[in-house]
């Protein structure tokens, strides 16, 4: 307990996280900018806000440009590792104080969908369709997550997910299949992927990262998404997965992302078992 409270002490003062959260945000800054982008904070409180953060080496100053006499406030390591706790406290807010969050089941098996349904019953808004035309009818603004079976009559699972991609970006997409995922995953344009069968208290886990993912864009996304398939391959080959060829495709566009260390570590608890395993195996 004296650790959770240890962990948690910086969430107690009132501006702290709004601080921290703005420097990350504006990508350092110097005081007005501060005081400009953060409602109803008052002078007081945001000087002693930065104070405090700078003495727990969660803020720095720097000044730009030398002996410009301006001062800015930038993260250091330990403020960095901050930010995806509050990105995941904000997701969590988001889904808890709005009303339910939605799932649509693209599913043409009735009896494999009503028993998703079933595990979603009592915490999510679950609605069932058969077929990818109506899915794609069926997707909106009000929808949080779709889950997506690949082998499907008329249109298949794979086109549904990219046509719901290029309608928006941060849709939230799991797979759901009995198809082994395969070299080709690395193009999907899923979030994550299981492979049937699955049970209630994965299925649930797998809902609940993936909806702590909702408010997260670009190189952060996509980092999740390719380690995920790098952990459905992982499930369904085991070791010999590091071998795939689209394992290693993930791998590279993993590299090359704008992401350093720190930052991907931090993302780890986001990720689904399995996925926190070295990208390459040393063959």
């Amino acid at each position: 307990m004296k650790r959770i409270r240890a962990a948690t002490e910086i969430l107690t003062y009132k501006w702290h996280p709004a601080i921290l959260y703005t420097v990350h945000e504006l990508d350092g800054a110097g005081y007005s900018e501060l005081e400009a982008a953060i409602d109803d904070i008052s002078s007081k409180m945001l000087s002693d806000g930065l104070s405090d953060l700078c003495e727990r080496d969660i803020l720095a100053t720097a000044e730009p440009v030398e002996d410009s006499g301006r001062t800015i406030y930038v993260l250091t390591d330990k403020g960095r590792g901050l930010v995806p706790a509050i990105e995941v406290l904000d997701a969590w807010n988001q889904r808890y104080e709005t009303p339910r969050s939605s799932v649509l089941i693209l599913e043409d098996e009735r009896m494999v969908a009503d028993m998703l349904a079933d595990y979603f019953s009592g915490r999510y808004d679950a609605q069932y369709v058969r077929y990818g035309e109506d899915a794609l009818d069926a997707y909106g603004d009000d929808i949080d997550i779709v889950i997506i079976d690949r082998n499907l009559e008329r249109m298949s699972g794979d086109e549904v997910a990219a046509r719901i991609r290029d309608e928006d970006g941060q849709a939230l997409l799991l797979c759901v299949s009995g198809v082994e995922p395969a070299d080709d995953i690395y193009e999907l344009a899923y979030d994550d992927y299981i492979y049937k069968p699955a049970g209630e208290d994965q299925m649930r886990a797998r809902i609940e990262l993936l909806l702590n993912r909702a408010e997260l864009e670009g190189p952060v996304r996509e980092y999740l998404a390719l380690r995920s398939k790098q952990a459905a391959l992982r499930d369904a080959y085991g070791e010999a997965a590091t071998r795939m060829g689209g394992y290693r495709d993930c791998a590279d566009r993993i590299e090359a992302l704008d992401l350093s260390t720190d930052r991907r570590r931090t993302l780890d608890p986001l990720l689904p078992p399995g996925a926190s395993e070295p990208l390459l195996s040393d063959d």
